[in-house]
């Protein structure tokens, strides 16, 4: 797995807090923190998948 793809999925996750963190801030969400660190986690994990299934089938096909 190439380093890349790791760093695109943990500024993926980044942005996905900070975007989740400022909605739930301003819907005044009881715990918007726990909130968005689950969002952002499940979206990193989505992301990391996506991006190891890719590599997965390049490498297939070389």
């Amino acid at each position: 797995m190439s380093a890349k793809y790791i760093r695109y999925s943990f500024i993926t996750g980044n942005i996905a807090f900070g975007l989740c963190l400022i909605l739930l801030l301003l819907i005044e969400a009881p715990s918007p923190y726990l909130g968005s660190l689950i969002v952002a986690f499940l979206i990193f994990e989505i992301s990391f998948y996506h991006l190891f299934d890719k590599e997965k089938q390049k490498s297939k096909w070389l």
